[in-house]
């Protein structure tokens, strides 16, 4: 019966992960079909249009964006806009929030962004943690040494922002990726 059990795990632990990732690309794939086929309906009469047109219109519009902000006129209305979005209160929280979270995984992240960190605890236990701002500055930590850690929490999409002091950081040696997949994964691996 042993026997039965674990190969039943064994074969979920299997199909679960493969399940589920070509379950959210069709979800993600379905979605950008739905919102981008309006614009091909408006230039394209409809027999001509073929499923997977608004995937591909999608990363398409999503790199034109990328090139279109490094323009000096194209990123000056887009400061604009920017600007705007944080003047008006519930926008700002949430604006503010999402940028930022993207901004730390892009590569234009700050060199902070990219330390992956091990924080000591009182008892000899540490943490892994990510440098978000070495000099915090919006925080008032005058005459301490302190620096911004985000600490991910496993299995969960958040975490703490702990401030720290410099003496309880060490750099760890590990690509960001490497580190957020041990953390998210609470440490489990592959044999």
């Amino acid at each position: 019966m042993r026997h039965v059990t674990t190969t039943f795990f064994r074969g979920l632990s299997v199909l679960l992960p493969v399940v589920f990732t070509l379950w959210i690309i069709y979800w993600l794939a379905r979605g950008a079909e739905q919102l981008l086929r309006p614009l091909f309906d408006l230039v394209l009469p409809a027999e001509l249009y073929l499923p997977g047109l608004g995937i591909v219109l999608g990363l398409v519009l999503i790199y034109l964006t990328g090139v279109l902000v490094q323009l000096f006129v194209v990123r000056r209305l887009w400061l604009a806009i920017e600007s705007l979005f944080e003047r008006i209160p519930l926008v700002k929280s949430v604006y503010s929030a999402i940028s930022d979270f993207f901004e730390f995984f892009t590569q234009g992240a700050s060199q902070d962004a990219q330390s992956v960190v091990s924080v000591a605890l009182d008892d000899g236990a540490s943490l892994i943690g990510f440098v978000t701002d070495s000099e915090p500055r919006r925080i008032d930590v005058s005459g301490d040494d302190r620096i911004a850690v985000y600490m991910p929490m496993s299995y969960q999409i958040g975490g703490y922002t702990m401030l720290v002091s410099r003496s309880r950081v060490t750099p760890l040696d590990i690509r960001v990726e490497d580190a957020m997949r041990l953390v998210l994964t609470a440490a489990i691996q592959r044999r």
